[in-house]
């Protein structure tokens, strides 16, 4: 059976949490995203430097993404040889090798082989009996969500962003989906809020919803709205995990 470790769970800005980052360990071992705090976080799930079959990143931004050239050159010191994809959008490929150089000039081209594979919407990637599907969410740059389906059982990974079309049929019917929740109750353009998840949960029939990347100044309202549904059992099962939690996708 399939599960979720919890690298990280908070958003970009959070002094007490790392970086939003889960780790799916089934028939693949994924890691999914990279912030500037998740090496030291991934760190303290494993010391394996040949674990990750791949790294996907749902978008480019800072807490998503640019601990790459940290965890990539510590797999390299732990005597990583296997290949390593680097699965994400258009152009991933260009930008994981200018940041990695950005970090540690020159170590890209002695590293272990660093394999882009890009994923766009609507396409689906097969990778040891693990199906990966992708769909672009609202976000303020291209954030593509991610499905993992594998022996009958789904976790869904929303990166950042508003649910779309797309995403809402991605996540349907999901046994754990992971969203981004970042305000209680507030509109805004690129970030979803507990109201519209909660509902969107419900009405998609997910199994578990985990709320990930709560933003700092609105977690303690979530929290306690979360803790209400909770006692007064309204709708499905509703998770706030912490870093270091192990989630069954089931």
């Amino acid at each position: 059976m399939a599960e979720i470790v919890c690298v990280g769970t908070g958003e970009a800005f959070d002094p007490e949490l790392p970086n939003n980052s889960v780790l799916y360990r089934g028939k693949l071992s994924l890691l999914i995203d990279c912030g500037y705090a998740v090496p030291h976080a991934f760190w303290r799930v494993t010391r394996v430097g040949s674990l990750l079959d791949a790294i996907y990143l749902t978008h480019i931004h800072a807490d998503h993404s640019f601990g790459l050239p940290a965890l990539l050159l510590w797999m390299l010191e732990q005597g990583r040889s296997r290949p390593l994809e680097i699965i994400g959008g258009t152009g991933i490929g260009g930008f994981v090798k200018t940041l990695f150089e950005l970090g540690y000039p020159g170590a890209h081209d002695k590293c272990y082989p660093i394999v882009p594979v890009e994923l766009a919407p609507g396409q689906t990637l097969d990778r040891n009996g693990v199906r990966l599907s992708n769909a672009e969410s609202r976000h303020s740059v291209r954030n593509l969500a991610l499905r993992l389906d594998e022996d009958g059982s789904s976790y869904c990974h929303s990166g950042d962003g508003r649910p779309s079309d797309a995403t809402r049929e991605l996540f349907r019917g999901a046994s754990l989906l992971g969203h981004e929740c970042y305000y209680d109750a507030r509109d805004s353009r690129s970030h979803a809020h507990l109201d519209e998840i909660l509902t969107l949960a419900d009405e998609l029939e997910v199994s578990t919803l985990a709320l990930l990347h709560l933003g700092r100044n609105e977690k303690a309202r979530i929290a306690a709205r979360v803790s209400e549904r909770i006692a007064t059992r309204a709708g499905g099962r509703v998770v706030i995990p912490k870093p270091g939690d192990v989630l069954e996708v089931a």
